[in-house]
């Protein structure tokens, strides 16, 4: 160390240093004078500008030497920004400005620029480039390393439009329940293709490997199509109207390949089924296998004569590579649709076709396959061969998503929405476009972001989506019950997702969680408990209760299970966590191939669940104001809070020590209960379990094997309180205090507080429930201190409404 000391400390060693930076600044290399990524995916503050506000536009710069300029190029006319290529200049309507340089972090630079305010309805369109004055490539966000961007009629294209999204009216008590449509039920077995049938007709789920992974997807059930179809949708509306479900969700269910070869299972001619749907190969025809138009028309008009809104899984970043624009952009360098996907290099070489033979049983004999294109010569869906991503920037192929898929299936179908696959793949522009195109007052969209830096990638959709699937919720709620993470911990996760969303301006009713406890890529949260019923409640006690829509995953209702984890035999065979679901226990002829183990108990509860949500006010409200933390105890592992404001708000309480636990609700300093001493509270899921505020606070027992609860109100009869007379010192405080649970039962520590009026006037009110209806005596009191004055005289007697209201004036004895 002082050897360093002493050579920096050389006149020769100093010049060396200098003669090196400098050169090192100036040099024309492009190697050197490149960044190495640019990185802005959406990042403006506030996310989501109104016309009141100024907008800060971020970019993260990695460098392999050194940048020196880095410019915003917008526009506010809705055209697409034009730069000069060579020379930088904005052209047209563009207009150029300068980010400067804010600070450096974790070796790459981060760059800012700050613009408008701009009148609501705007449509900002903006690209950012980079570069160093001394030469060298510029780059435009977002390039990687793998895809750099030079071009900047390739540069991605972000955007927003000025002003406030508005969420649609029914959204507050809505339940969403995603069907897996291959898993869910067989209405019509003439479309059981690829599966092995019984004899039955219906799909066998007899052939399955048990123990390890299957050496050939087709050996196991779980791993082909299953028979699931629309038809069999229909059959089961009326069982989801009687679970009390009002919005569907339904798996994609537009044409996909059926299946591709896979080297996963390095076998030549195994077969991944794509059951599922997320392999688009014709976005505008029903798949066969799941029915017809016809059936999906059929679908969303019987499932609105339930009152249940239908919104469809839409998959915008990628197609099959058998979708005939793909094989078009493969194979012919210059054709329409070669622009429609983003390539390396100019590759029309395909691999050959060759037949693939199904094993004995499946209805289907032989097909043909083809590959097209490679990784490492088109963007993919995460390198994944069979999923080349759409450049949804180029003008043809984000028209022919927006408004050739989207919005021609809901002019079509009548949908409510849409559930948006993969939402981080398209720029925050098409997000704007797509939702300036399809959205309305009454249409609803759901996003899955699901990437490490989730919720940054969440908050900056807002504005050009509805809603997020909150992952990290859904994290913290397992972990809780898996993981042995704290209350502490659960409460501290829980309200900071609550609160995380709406910074910048952006109000609940603009924006709204998804709040689960699984879905179809994770472990089902039943098997992750062990299927421990206490914890299978709670997980959705918490689920319903948080300022979110609560969205279940089909099964959830019954504890259905799963035979091993997903990750149990390595890399991730999320097929364990899309059983069939199981029909035996509400219907009784459904053939065995459907029927399977179901938690009626279970049912039950969500049944009742699912009621108390859509008729309690104080669970419809997305705002963080409405969830407050009021008990927390880590070594007992109980947990209460507040759901809503003022006297309508709820109580839920649960415990998961694994025994029997009284808690004196509130805990924690600095919050209280927002009900008069006196009122009653019960248990809106109807376990009995009730409790009278006392004290300011609510001690009730709970089991370890109950629920939790959901407290209330009961409707009580309000009686107002005045009395006159008496004048009170500084310090002093007015009550009634009486006979009766409401009134404190005498004990001037429960007594009612009243409010001061004039010099010598008290008055307030007291909620009667229990004593609705009766003659009570009672008398009033002044508290200072310890100290408590009783006034004279012999009881005052006052007989309560049994409903409406109540007042009583009298002067003081």
């Amino acid at each position: 160390m002082h050897f360093a000391r002493k050579l920096f400390g050389s006149v020769a060693f100093r010049a060396l240093f200098l003669v090196t930076l400098f050169s090192l600044l100036w040099q024309t290399r492009s190697a050197v004078a490149a960044a190495a990524f640019i990185d802005h995916a959406g990042n403006i503050v506030p996310s989501a500008p109104t016309s009141s506000d100024t907008v800060d536009f971020w970019v993260q710069i990695g460098y392999q030497g050194w940048v020196t300029d880095t410019r915003l190029y917008l526009t506010t006319d809705g055209s697409e920004p034009s730069i000069h290529p060579t020379t930088h200049a904005a052209q047209g309507t563009t207009q150029a400005i300068t980010m400067t340089l804010d600070h450096t972090e974790n070796n790459t630079l981060w760059y800012k620029a700050t613009a408008g305010p701009w009148s609501n309805g705007t449509v900002i369109r903006y690209k950012i480039a980079s570069w160093h004055s001394g030469g060298g490539d510029t780059k435009y966000a977002d390039s990687t390393n793998d895809w750099p961007v030079t071009d900047p009629t390739q540069a991605r294209i972000f955007g927003f439009r000025v002003g406030e999204n508005q969420l649609p009216s029914w959204i507050g008590d809505a339940v969403i329940y995603n069907v897996f449509v291959d898993r869910f039920y067989d209405g019509d077995t003439s479309n059981n293709d690829y599966c092995a049938e019984a004899a039955s007709g219906y799909c066998d789920n007899n052939h399955a490997v048990h123990g390890a992974l299957p050496t050939h997807p087709q050996d196991d059930y779980r791993f082909t199509y299953n028979g699931g179809d629309l038809d069999g949708v229909v059959e089961r509306l009326d069982y989801l109207e009687d679970l009390g479900i009002n919005v569907l969700w339904l798996s994609p269910v537009f044409d996909n390949p059926n299946f591709y070869t896979d080297t996963d299972f390095n076998s030549n001619g195994d077969i991944y089924f794509t059951y599922h749907g997320y392999h688009p190969s014709d976005p505008l025809s029903v798949e066969e296998v799941f029915g017809t138009q016809t059936d999906l028309q059929t679908l969303v008009t019987q499932a609105a004569n339930r009152d249940i809104r239908v919104i469809l899984d839409f998959v915008p970043n990628h197609t099959s590579s058998q979708h005939s624009n793909f094989i078009s952009a493969s194979t012919t360098c210059a054709g329409p649709f070669s622009a429609w996907y983003t390539f390396s290099a100019c590759n029309t070489a395909a691999d050959p076709s060759f037949t693939v033979n199904f094993p004995s049983g499946f209805n289907t004999s032989s097909a043909s396959y083809t590959v097209y294109g490679s990784n490492d010569t088109n963007k993919s869906f995460f390198g994944v061969l069979e999923l080349p991503q759409i450049n949804n920037d180029n003008s043809a192929a984000r028209n022919w998503v927006i408004n050739s898929r989207a919005d021609y299936w809901l002019d079509t179908l009548g949908h409510a929405g849409y559930r948006l696959d993969y939402a981080p793949g398209p720029s925050t522009d098409f997000w704007r476009e797509f939702n300036d195109t399809i959205g309305d007052s009454d249409t609803f969209t759901i996003a899955e972001i699901w990437l490490d830096n989730g919720p940054e990638m969440i908050r900056r959709q807002q504005g050009r989506v509805d809603s997020a699937m909150d992952f990290e919720a859904n994290a913290a709620i397992v972990g809780f019950f898996t993981g042995g993470s704290s209350v502490d911990s659960l409460d501290s996760s829980l309200r900071d997702r609550a609160s995380f969303y709406y910074q910048g301006g952006i109000s609940p009713s603009e924006f709204v969680r998804g709040c689960f406890i699984d879905n179809h890529d994770m472990d089902r949260f039943s098997h992750r408990v062990s299927y421990n019923m206490a914890d299978m409640k709670q997980g959705a006690l918490i689920m319903f209760t948080q300022p979110c829509v609560p969205v279940m995953y089909y099964g959830n209702e019954i504890g259905l299970g799963q035979e091993f984890g997903i990750y149990q035999f390595g890399g991730g065979r999320p097929e364990y966590a899309r059983e069939r679901m199981a029909w035996g226990f509400y219907d009784a002829s459904a053939p065995t191939e459907w029927t399977g183990s179901a938690n009626t108990a279970l049912w039950d509860f969500y049944e009742t669940l699912i009621d108390v949500r859509k008729a309690t006010p104080a669970l419809q409200t997305f705002s963080s104001a409405d969830y407050i933390a009021l008990y927390r105890h880590n070594a007992d592992r109980t947990y209460a809070y507040q759901r809503g404001q003022g006297s309508s708000a709820v109580l839920v309480a649960l415990n998961d020590s694994g025994g029997t636990r009284t808690l004196n609700i509130p805990n924690i300093g600095g919050v209280s209960l927002p009900y008069a001493n006196g009122t009653v509270l019960q248990d809106l899921l109807g376990s009995g379990k009730n409790c009278t505020v006392s004290s300011g606070q609510c001690s009730i027992t709970l089991d370890n094997n109950d629920p939790g609860v959901v407290l209330a109100p009961q409707a009580g009869v309000t009686v107002n309180f005045t009395v006159n007379g008496y004048v009170t010192q500084y310090g002093q405080d007015m009550y009634v205090v009486g006979n009766v649970p409401e009134l404190g039962n005498w004990n001037p520590a429960n007594a009612v507080p009243l409010s001061w009026v004039d010099s010598d006037t008290w008055s307030g009110p007291a909620v009667f429930t229990s004593s609705a209806g009766q003659s009570i005596q009672f008398k009033f009191i002044v508290r200072q201190g310890g100290t408590t004055i009783w006034e004279g005289g012999g009881n005052r007697t006052y007989s309560v409404p049994s409903s409406g209201t109540g007042s009583y004036t009298g002067w003081w004895q």
